[in-house]
C-alpha cells in the first residue's frame, strides 16, 4: 500500500473517531466563505485574502480554459511539474483559425497562429455525400461560397492582452504561462475559451501614471483604448505571430487595451484629471490592477427595457397635446337630459412629446393617491357619495327615458322625481332611500334582499350591484315602478385623476377621456380611483396599496425627449461607472436611489404625476463624487476635481427648478446614492489605517441609508404630509403666472357627481 493511501486511511479513521468534528469543520468553512464573500463584496479583505482570491480566480480560469482539452488530474500534474506523466495523445486537437487552408505543416505550432495546438493523430476522411456536393456546387456557381469564405472570423482574446513575443512550442508552455497571474489584471472571462501564449515583451512604457521611466503591466479588459489606434504596433515585424494577417481593430485591442481606472473614467477624462506620480507606488498599482473591468450588462438591460416600454406606451395610448400649458377642446355631445350641448374639456400639455397625464398614471407613474389612502382625495369621493345618497330616478313624463339625478337637476315640468321617503316607506318595504333607475330590491334575484342580508334601507350608496334583475309586468304608460321599466339614458363615468364620477352618456364620457360603465347603475358601485390608477386591483377598494409604483415609474418616460436624455446619460456616464462597479453593485445603487427619490417626491409632491429615473441618475452622479473623494490622495489637483464635479451637479439641481423636472427626487436620490456609493464602490487603500476607515465608512453609510429610508417610509405612510404649499417652490419657481401651471394639481375639490348633468 502506498504512503498516500495510508495517509488517507489514517485521516478517515481520525475523522470518524472524533464525533462532530466534520460538522464543526464544515460550519467553520461555510462561515469563513460567507465572511470572505462579504469582505470581498465591500472591498475590505486584507492582503492575504486578496492574494488567495486572486489565485483562486486564476485557478478557476485555467480550469475553464482547458476543461475541454485536458483532464483535471492531468492539469494537476502540469502544476506539479510532472510533465512526463502526461500523454500528448490524450489532449484533444485545438483548432487553429489562422492556419492556411490546405497547409500540411507537421510542426506543433505555425508561425502565424494565435493559439497553441498539438498534433492530432491522422484520421481518414469520409467521402462527402451527393447532397452535400450538390449544395457546394450550387453555392460555387452562384458565388455564395466565395462570400462565405471571405467572412472574417470572430476572434476573442484572453485577459492581459499582450504586445509581442513568440508563442510556446507546445501546450505545456501555455499552461505554465498562467503561473504569472500577478502580471495581469482580472477581467471577465466568459468569452475566453482558448489558452493564450505568454509575451516575451510584456511591459509598456506608461507616461500617464507612475514615475518617469517606470514601466507598468498592460491592462486587461474589454474597454476601448484611450490611445490613438495604430495600424501596426512598433517593434514588430510583419510575420510575427500573424499580426500582418489580423484586422487593425484586433491588433489595436491587443496592443493598446485599456480598462476603466479608479478615479478616472469618462468624466475624469472629460475634466482632464491626472494622477500624482509620487503616490502611484507598486502597492497602489497592484490594487488598481486587481480591480475587475466589468461589462455593463445592467446598463444595456435597463436601457432596452425603458425604450421598449416607451414604444409600447406610445403605440397603445398615443401622445398628449404638445406644449407648455393646457389645451381646451369643445364638442357638441348628447347629455343625459337628451339635449345636445357644447362641452369643454381641458387637458394638460406634454412638452416631452409623450402620453397624457392620466395615461401615465394608468401605466404605473408615481402618484401618491394610488399608493396610500389620501384624505384629500377621499374627502372629495365622500362628497360625491353624499350627493348620490340624496339622488333618485328622474323619469321623463313623455316616456323618452330616465336618469339617476339629484332633485335640482330634474325638471319638474317635463319629468318626475321618483324619490322614496318616510311617507312611502310602508309601501316600499321600509325603504326611505332611492329609487334607483333600473335597480330595486323587490326585483333583484342576485343578491336578493332577504334577512340577514337585507339591503340598506336608508342609503343607496351601500346597495350592491344587482346581477340578476327581474322586470315588473307593466307597460310604458303604467304608473307602477316606472323606474324599472324606463330606458336609462345615463350610466356611471369615471373621469379625471382624483376618482371623480358622474352619471352621463357614453358620448359625453368618451369625449372627456373617461371610463364608461354600461352595466352599473350608481357611482358607488364603481371603484373609480382604482380604475384610474390601473395596474393591479387594490386589495381593499377603500385603501389604495400600489406601493410598487416607486420602482415601476423608473422604467417610464414622459416623452421622446425625456427618453433621449436618459439614454444619453446612461450610455455616457452610467455605463462607465458600471465598468468599475459591476452590474450587481450598480443595480443596487440605481434602483435604491430611484426608489428613495420617488418616495421623497411622493411625500412632498403627492399629487404630481412623475415618471422617469431622475433619482437613479442623481444616484449615479453621487458615485462620481464619491469616486473623487475616495481617490483624493492619488489625484494631482483634488480640490479642482471636486469643484468641477460638484459644480456640474449643482447646475443640474438648478435646472430642477424648472417645470416638468422632479427636484425632490433629484435631491433624495443623490443623498441615498451617495451613501450607497461609499459602501459599494471599489476602494484603493494606502495602508491599514485607510482600510479601517473604509470599514467604518461602510458601517456608517449603510446605517445612514437605512435610517433615511425608514424616515421616508414613516413620513409617507405613518405621518403623511398632505398639504405643503412651500414644497412646490423647490420643485418649480413660478417666474410668471403660468410658468408652473403644468405642475399644479388642485386637490381641494367639491362634488362632481352632478356637475355635468
Amino acid at each position: 500500500m502506498s504512503h498516500r493511501a495510508i495517509d488517507r486511511q489514517a485521516s478517515k479513521m481520525t475523522t470518524a473517531s472524533t464525533p462532530g468534528s466534520g460538522e464543526t469543520k464544515e460550519k467553520k468553512s461555510v462561515a469563513r466563505k460567507i465572511r470572505s464573500s462579504v469582505a470581498s463584496f465591500f472591498g475590505i479583505e486584507d492582503d492575504e485574502e486578496k492574494s488567495k482570491i486572486h489565485q483562486e480566480r486564476w485557478r478557476n480560469r485555467r480550469l475553464h480554459y482547458y476543461k475541454k482539452q485536458i483532464k483535471p488530474e492531468e492539469l494537476e500534474k502540469r502544476d506539479l511539474g510532472l510533465k512526463e506523466d502526461l500523454d500528448a495523445s490524450t489532449i484533444k486537437y485545438i483548432h487553429d483559425p489562422y492556419r492556411m487552408p490546405g497547409s500540411r505543416r507537421t510542426t506543433p505550432l505555425s508561425s502565424t497562429s494565435t493559439y497553441a495546438r498539438v498534433n492530432r493523430p491522422s484520421k481518414r476522411l469520409r467521402k462527402e455525400s451527393v447532397a452535400k456536393m450538390t449544395v457546394k456546387g450550387i453555392m460555387t456557381v452562384t458565388g455564395m461560397r466565395s462570400k462565405l469564405r471571405k467572412k472574417p472570423q470572430q476572434k476573442s482574446f484572453g485577459p492581459g492582452s499582450y504586445t509581442g513575443g513568440d508563442f510556446p512550442d507546445d501546450l505545456s508552455a501555455s499552461i505554465n504561462y498562467h503561473q504569472h497571474e500577478d502580471a495581469f489584471s482580472l477581467v471577465d472571462d466568459v468569452f475566453y475559451d482558448e489558452p493564450i501564449a505568454p509575451p516575451e515583451k510584456p511591459f509598456h512604457k506608461m507616461s500617464s501614471i507612475g514615475e518617469e521611466g517606470e514601466y507598468e503591466l498592460p491592462r486587461g479588459g474589454w474597454g476601448k483604448s484611450r490611445t490613438k489606434p495604430r495600424a501596426k504596433p512598433s517593434g514588430y515585424e510583419d510575420g510575427e505571430f500573424g499580426l500582418s494577417r489580423m484586422e487593425p481593430e484586433v491588433v489595436n485591442s491587443i496592443t493598446a487595451n485599456d480598462k476603466r481606472e479608479v478615479g478616472m473614467g469618462f468624466v475624469g477624462r472629460l475634466f482632464n484629471r491626472s494622477y500624482r506620480s509620487e503616490r502611484m507606488n507598486s502597492y497602489v498599482k497592484t490594487q488598481i490592477d486587481s480591480i475587475d473591468d466589468h461589462r455593463p450588462y445592467f446598463t444595456y438591460w435597463v436601457t432596452f427595457v425603458q425604450t421598449l416600454i416607451f414604444i409600447v406606451s406610445v403605440a397603445v395610448y398615443g401622445i398628449a397635446p404638445i406644449g407648455v400649458s393646457e389645451t381646451e377642446t369643445k364638442q357638441i355631445v348628447l347629455k343625459p337630459n337628451l339635449a345636445f350641448e357644447t362641452v369643454r374639456y381641458t387637458e394638460k400639455d406634454n412638452l416631452w412629446i409623450g402620453p397624457k397625464q392620466a395615461d401615465l398614471i394608468h401605466l404605473g407613474a408615481k402618484y401618491s393617491p394610488c399608493m396610500r389612502r389620501d384624505d384629500n382625495i377621499w374627502e372629495g369621493i365622500i362628497k360625491d357619495r353624499a350627493e348620490e345618497k340624496e339622488s333618485a330616478c328622474c323619469i321623463r313624463d313623455d316616456g323618452s327615458g330616465c336618469v339617476q339625478s339629484v332633485k335640482t337637476k330634474c325638471s319638474t315640468v317635463l319629468s318626475t322625481f321618483h324619490k322614496y321617503n318616510a311617507t312611502t316607506a310602508s309601501t316600499n318595504n321600509g325603504f326611505t332611500a332611492g329609487s334607483v333607475c333600473g335597480q330595486d330590491p323587490k326585483y333583484c334575484n342576485k343578491p336578493a334582499s332577504v334577512p340577514p342580508f337585507e339591503w340598506d334601507k336608508a342609503d343607496i350608496t351601500n346597495w350592491p350591484y344587482c346581477e340578476d334583475t327581474g322586470k315588473p309586468v307593466s307597460n310604458v304608460s303604467s304608473k307602477i315602478d316606472r323606474h324599472m321599466s324606463c330606458d336609462i339614458t345615463g350610466r356611471p363615468c369615471c373621469h379625471g385623476i382624483q376618482g371623480e364620477c358622474m352619471i352621463t352618456t357614453r358620448e359625453h364620457c368618451n369625449f372627456i377621456k373617461g371610463y364608461y360603465h354600461e352595466d352599473k347603475y350608481l357611482c358607488s358601485q364603481v371603484n373609480c380611483l382604482g380604475q384610474i390608477c390601473g395596474m393591479m386591483d387594490f386589495a381593499d377598494d377603500n385603501n389604495p396599496d400600489q406601493f410598487y409604483r416607486l420602482w415601476t415609474s423608473l422604467f417610464l418616460h414622459g416623452g421622446l425627449f425625456h427618453l433621449v436624455i436618459t439614454i444619453g446619460f446612461q450610455f455616457l456616464v452610467m455605463r462607465d461607472i458600471e465598468k468599475l462597479t459591476g452590474c450587481i453593485r450598480l443595480a443596487i445603487i440605481y434602483l435604491g436611489s430611484g426608489v428613495a427619490g420617488n418616495l421623497a417626491s411622493s411625500i412632498f409632491l403627492p399629487y404630481h404625476v412623475e415618471v422617469g429615473p431622475a433619482g437613479c441618475q442623481f444616484g449615479i452622479l453621487a458615485c462620481l463624487l464619491v469616486e473623487v473623494l475616495q481617490s483624493i490622495q492619488m489625484l494631482k489637483r483634488p480640490c479642482l476635481a471636486i469643484l468641477k464635479i460638484g459644480g456640474f451637479i449643482v447646475f443640474l439641481f438648478i435646472l430642477g427648478l424648472l417645470p416638468w423636472i422632479d427636484n425632490w427626487a433629484h435631491v433624495c436620490g443623490f443623498l441615498f446614492g451617495f451613501l450607497l456609493a461609499f459602501s459599494l464602490l471599489p476602494y484603493v487603500s494606502f495602508g491599514e489605517f485607510d482600510r479601517r476607515r473604509k470599514i467604518i465608512g461602510i458601517v456608517l453609510s449603510l446605517g445612514g441609508a437605512i435610517f433615511l429610508f425608514i424616515i421616508l417610509v414613516v413620513l409617507f405612510y405613518v405621518l403623511p404630509l398632505y398639504d405643503c404649499p412651500g414644497c412646490q417652490y423647490f420643485n418649480c419657481i413660478p417666474l410668471t403666472e403660468d410658468f408652473c401651471k403644468n405642475m399644479e394639481v388642485n386637490n381641494q375639490r367639491d362634488s362632481t357627481y352632478s356637475s355635468y348633468l
